[in-house]
């Protein structure tokens, strides 16, 4: 009994702290979880810097602009396929004839020329045009009276192709022939006053367009150019070179009646006109602009030439000319007022002038 009692006694003693150990947790071997460490903010992750903005640089704010530019010069230059154009060129003065004296010309004469044409462009670089003038004056005659005049032109077929050197720059090549039409001669007196009225034409122009005023004659022609244009401002320049054939006509007489000399029909005439301008937009709506032109005309050997029976040298075969222009861009239509003045030579000895009214049309 006793034995028994012993017995119980150490069993409760023993297996009491056993119990209690059973009843432990194990100790956590990672760190334990604090509520600190479960913080929202502790796991935000700071937002990324945006990249900082370089500042373009002097090349390449040039280049944005060079392209603007180019753009606003394509819309510039683009144009309706079919065009065509109405012009009256007033003329006043002499227009000077060949002669024993440099100051031959005939009489005082105010003439008007009314021009038509068009053109068409087969692409962006090939144009085909056509122009026909027509003069009406009254001259002037040697007895005092004034007879009026009228008398046709040629007929002028032109063709252009234009190459492209950069988005502001083109090199327009023109060729092309006038139809002999223009009315003239050098026996009869209608003929005559006719031949004076396209001198006259030809006079108030400027000595611009002689394919267009020469009577008996099949004119070639052929020339370069180059057309620069940025923003507001264009440049251009061309050299043009006339070559008239003689289809027919003849003289009345080959001698001088004061005997100074004789006259000559040359079989061939040959004209250069060199000619520059420079225009300027200064208004956008509605668009005007204003324009300078000037040529140089070298007229190397005419349709009659005299040759001085004593040797004497002729009249300088140079001529100055200048135009301002003032013009305007409404819609369709694009009218322009210039008015032609010669700078010394033939042309200044004879006051002879020009008041131009030009329009465009597209289509």
């Amino acid at each position: 009994m006793r034995t028994s009692l012993r017995l119980a006694i150490m069993v409760v003693i023993f297996s009491g702290p056993a119990l209690a150990a059973k009843g432990k947790k194990a100790a956590p071997k990672a760190p334990v979880s604090t509520l600190d460490s479960a913080d929202p903010v502790a796991k935000e992750v700071s937002e990324k810097k945006a990249a900082e903005v370089k500042p373009e640089t002097a090349a390449e704010l040039e280049r944005k602009q060079t392209e603007a530019d180019a753009a606003e010069v394509a819309k510039k230059r683009t144009r309706s396929q079919v065009g065509a154009f109405g012009n009256v060129l007033i003329g006043f003065g002499q227009a000077p004839v060949p002669g024993p004296s440099a100051d031959e010309t005939t009489g005082k004469t105010t003439s008007a020329t009314f021009m038509v044409g068009g053109y068409y462009d087969l692409n962006s670089e090939v144009t085909l045009s056509a122009r026909l003038p027509w003069t009406v004056g009254s001259a002037r005659q040697f007895d005092g009276d004034r007879a009026s005049v009228q008398a046709l032109g040629a007929l002028q077929l032109m063709g252009e192709y234009r190459v492209t050197l950069s988005p502001f720059t083109r090199l327009p090549i023109f060729f092309g022939l006038a139809l002999p039409t223009a009315q003239g001669g050098y026996s009869d007196t209608s003929g005559v006053r006719q031949m004076e009225l396209n001198a006259m034409a030809d006079a108030a122009s400027g000595y611009r367009d002689p394919e267009l005023f020469g009577p008996k004659r099949l004119p070639l022609i052929f020339g370069v150019g180059i057309d620069y244009q940025r923003k507001a401002l264009s440049v251009r320049a061309a050299s043009k070179f006339v070559f008239g054939a003689k289809v027919g006509g003849q003289l009345g007489t080959t001698q001088d009646p004061t005997g100074a000399g004789t006259y000559e029909l040359k079989s061939v005439t040959f004209r250069n006109v060199t000619s520059g301008g420079i225009a300027y937009q200064f208004l956008d709506r509605p668009q005007l602009y204003g324009a300078l032109d000037s040529w140089i005309a070298y007229s190397a050997v005419n349709a009659v030439e005299f040759k001085s029976a004593n040797g004497a040298s002729g009249p300088t075969r140079f001529q100055v000319v200048f135009e301002p222009r003032l013009g305007a861009h409404f819609g369709k239509f694009s009218p322009s007022l210039g008015y032609i003045f010669p700078i010394g030579g033939r042309l200044a000895d004879s006051s002879t002038t020009g008041l131009e009214l030009h329009c465009d049309v597209a289509f």
